[in-house]
């Protein structure tokens, strides 16, 4: 059993969705920034790499590290169909087009890693190249959650297109997927595909400090997150 302590916030989304069950009238008070949120997680952390894992121990402590290319809606999290831009740039269309072959994403610019690399489509492109097209030897649990997709490619810096084989009402789903977390093309490129497993670079909203296995993960707000104001 390990605790996550995240500084330099106060866990508005967490805590309002436990008020809402609740029916508690602290909805009323203003969020405050600032503070230390605490919580316990019951498992095992096998690897930091959320592409080759499948447990929930790895999700929990690691995904606010990390954005994705997109995302279930934070505001409405109950819905199987409603999905946001994270990393990329307005709305999702479901449709996609060539009669839902070919899907076409703008990433948004002044996205930074926390170690100061722009991210870029090409980063994007690196990510799912891993999950979807492994080289031989490379574990990835989603692989099969995207029999449908033929290729992934950047057409230019902030332009990912996916191109399917054939349309799928699963794709968007999948793409959703909270374990696609983006990963730096450099890392990947420098360090090889098991950097992942023991390091962690990502452009999320906390920045990762440290691990002591069995006891807690340790991380702090990152105050260049692309998603001005939060968290």
């Amino acid at each position: 059993m390990e605790r996550l302590k995240f500084t330099g916030l106060m866990a508005v989304g967490i805590v309002l969705s436990i008020m809402i069950s609740m029916g508690s009238p602290l909805l009323a008070e203003t969020p405050k920034r600032g503070g230390t949120l605490n919580y316990i997680f019951g498992s095992k952390i096998p690897s930091y790499d959320l592409h080759r894992e499948t447990t929930f121990g790895v999700i929990h402590p690691f995904s606010p590290y990390y954005s994705l290319l997109i995302r279930v809606n934070p505001d409405n999290p109950s819905s199987p169909t409603d999905f946001v831009c994270d990393v990329c740039e307005g709305t999702v269309d479901p449709a996609g087009e060539d009669g839902g072959k070919k899907y076409t994403y703008k990433i948004r610019r002044g996205i930074e890693f926390h170690d100061g690399t722009p991210l870029t489509a090409h980063d994007v492109v690196a990510t799912f190249n891993k999950i979807i097209f492994p080289p031989e030897g490379v574990p990835s649990s989603r692989k099969a959650f995207f029999k449908m997709v033929e290729s992934v490619s950047a057409p230019d810096d902030f332009t990912v297109v996916f191109k399917l084989e054939y349309p799928s009402g699963s794709f968007i789903p999948a793409l959703a997927t909270p374990f696609n977390i983006i990963y730096s093309k450099k890392d990947l490129d420098t360090h090889g595909y098991e950097w992942h497993t023991k390091n962690i670079n990502g452009s999320g909203p906390f920045r990762f400090i440290e691990h002591q296995p069995g006891a807690f993960v340790r991380g702090v707000r990152y105050e260049n997150y692309h998603h001005k104001g939060q968290p």
